[in-house]
C-alpha cells in the first residue's frame, strides 16, 4: 500500500494476516517512545483566531486511546522497528469543504515520546466489504392545513436509497429531498431532489471510491501538506494566490461507518419559511 509520511526519516506499513493487523513503524535513529497507544484517530483542520488574524491548524487527537506493548526490533538496514498490533480495522472517513476545513476519522496509532515529536500512522482504507445503508424510519411526512408533502424511502442493493416525493396542495411551494453527513463536528448537505408538485422517483447512490494510504505525521501538517493530502485522495480544489486555495464543493472520500446521516424532507411555505420531517440513517456492514 502506498505510505506517505511528513515525518522526516520515520515510515510505516502494515499487513493483515489471520484476523490480525500489524502496523510497523520504522525509524532512521531510535524513538525513544514512552507508550504507545492505539484506537480512533481524528484530525481536524479548521481555522482559529490569533490576535487579529485567522491562522489554519491541523489539531490530532485519539477518540479511544488504548495502550499497547510494542516490539521493538532492529531491521535489516539498522533501522528501529516498532511493531503494533491492532485490534480492529475499518474504513476511514474524510469530509474536506471550503477553505480547507474538515475531519478526518481512521485507525491510528500513536507513538508517545517524552523528548521528542509524537508520531502517528494513520491507515487510511476504503470499505472492502458491501455496506448496508440502514434509515430508522422510511416515511417522511409535512402537513399544512390540508396540504401535504411526503417522501418514501427505500434501499435497494444495500446501500443505493430509492424515494418517491409527492405534493400535493399549494401551501407547500416545493418539497426537497436532502442527505446530511456528519464526521466530527463538520456537516455537509447533499439535495437529492426537489418537487413542485405531484409525484416524482428519485434515487441516490452512496460515495465509492478505492484507496489504502498509510499516513504518517508527527501530530500536525501545513494548509499546504494537507491539500497534497486531499488532492492525492481525489479532492478538487480551485488554487488560490497565497498558497492552497479552497475545495470545488465539498469533497466526501467515501461514504461508510465513519459516517453519521440523516434524510431530511423539507416542504417550503414561503421565503425563508420550511417545515421538515427527517430521520436518522447509518452505513454498516
Amino acid at each position: 500500500m502506498p505510505s506517505y509520511s511528513l515525518a522526516g526519516g520515520i515510515d510505516a506499513t502494515y499487513a493483515v494476516a489471520a484476523g490480525k493487523t500489524t502496523v510497523i513503524i520504522t525509524s532512521n535513529s531510535p524513538l525513544k517512545h514512552r507508550a504507545v497507544y492505539v484506537g480512533t484517530g481524528q484530525m481536524v483542520f479548521h481555522w482559529v483566531q490569533e490576535g487579529k488574524t485567522q491562522a489554519w491548524r491541523c489539531d490530532t487527537t485519539m477518540l479511544d486511546p488504548a495502550p499497547v506493548q510494542a516490539d521493538v526490533k532492529v531491521g535489516e538496514n539498522g533501522q528501529q522497528e516498532l511493531e503494533v498490533e491492532m485490534p480492529n480495522l475499518y474504513p476511514a472517513g474524510f469530509l474536506m469543504q471550503g477553505r480547507m476545513e474538515g475531519t478526518m476519522i481512521a485507525p491510528a496509532v500513536h507513538v508517545d515520546v517524552p523528548m521528542g515529536t509524537d508520531i502517528w500512522v494513520f491507515l487510511v482504507r476504503s470499505p472492502w466489504f458491501p455496506l448496508k445503508h440502514q434509515i430508522m424510519k422510511s416515511d417522511l411526512v409535512l402537513v399544512h392545513g390540508t396540504d401535504r408533502a411526503s417522501a418514501s424511502l427505500g434501499v435497494v442493493d444495500g446501500a443505493a436509497v430509492t424515494a418517491q416525493i409527492s405534493v400535493s396542495g399549494t401551501s407547500f411551494k416545493k418539497a426537497t429531498l436532502a442527505v446530511k453527513r456528519t464526521i466530527g463536528s463538520c456537516k455537509s448537505e447533499e439535495v437529492v431532489g426537489e418537487l413542485e408538485a405531484g409525484t416524482e422517483s428519485l434515487a441516490w447512490k452512496p460515495i465509492v471510491r478505492s484507496f489504502d494510504l498509510v499516513l504518517v505525521t508527527k501530530g500536525s501538517m501545513s494548509e499546504s501538506q494537507c491539500a497534497e493530502v486531499a488532492k492525492g485522495l481525489g479532492a478538487q480544489e480551485s488554487s488560490g494566490i497565497f498558497g492552497p486555495g479552497s475545495m470545488q464543493g465539498d469533497f466526501v472520500l467515501c461514504d461508510g461507518p465513519a459516517f453519521s446521516y440523516s434524510w431530511i424532507l423539507r416542504g417550503h411555505t414561503g421565503f425563508l419559511e420550511n417545515e421538515q420531517d427527517q430521520t436518522d440513517a447509518k452505513f454498516e456492514w
